[in-house]
């Protein structure tokens, strides 16, 4: 019985997602000009390594005027991690989804069909960077969004069995082998 529910731990704790959001200022060129925008909240996820990006609710405001674009997500994207951070690169075609403001009826993303995207996020627990590139050719606008954004700190965590900071495989089996010594 004992080594079912020592299995049955390392088996939950081997699904492990993860969730962090930034705090981001964004600044944004639209060919060549450059606006700055107020701090939105940046998503990142990993769940065992795939990684998801959501920028939402994502407002342009030009000349104090809002135009509510949407959001912006990428998903299932594998991450790099070197030097002490991670990097995840998505190139292709996403749609951009309406976004759920209350303060806005009409958000123009969804309008534009699939929009070619350049992303580039590079992030650590406590710091972000994320690099849009927007190319609507069709509409002679080239588009480049910068994110730097910050997350709190992590708190100690419940379940940390080894104290290192993190729940991890070696707090399984630091509990596996606490329950095996019986």
């Amino acid at each position: 019985m004992k080594k079912f529910f020592a299995f049955a731990a390392a088996a939950c704790c081997a699904m492990a997602l993860s969730a962090t959001t930034y705090t981001c200022h964004l600044k944004v060129e639209i060919n060549g000009q450059a606006t700055e925008q107020e701090e939105v909240p940046v998503l990142v996820t990993n769940d065992n390594g795939s990684y998801s990006m959501y920028l939402n609710n994502f407002v342009l405001w030009m000349e104090g005027f809002p135009m509510p674009v949407g959001n912006i997500t990428i998903t299932n994207v594998q991450g790099v991690v070197e030097h002490g951070y991670t990097t995840i690169h998505y190139k292709g075609d996403i749609n951009i989804t309406a976004g759920d403001d209350p303060q806005f009826d009409t958000w123009a993303g969804p309008l534009l069909s699939p929009v070619p995207v350049d992303i580039v996020t590079r992030f650590t627990e406590t710091a972000a960077h994320a690099s849009i590139y927007i190319n609507l050719a069709n509409m002679g606008q080239e588009i480049n969004v910068s994110a730097f954004g910050v997350a709190p700190a992590p708190a100690v965590l419940e379940g940390d069995v080894n104290h290192d900071g993190e729940i991890s495989v070696a707090d399984v089996n630091r509990v596996i082998d606490l329950i095996l010594a019986d």
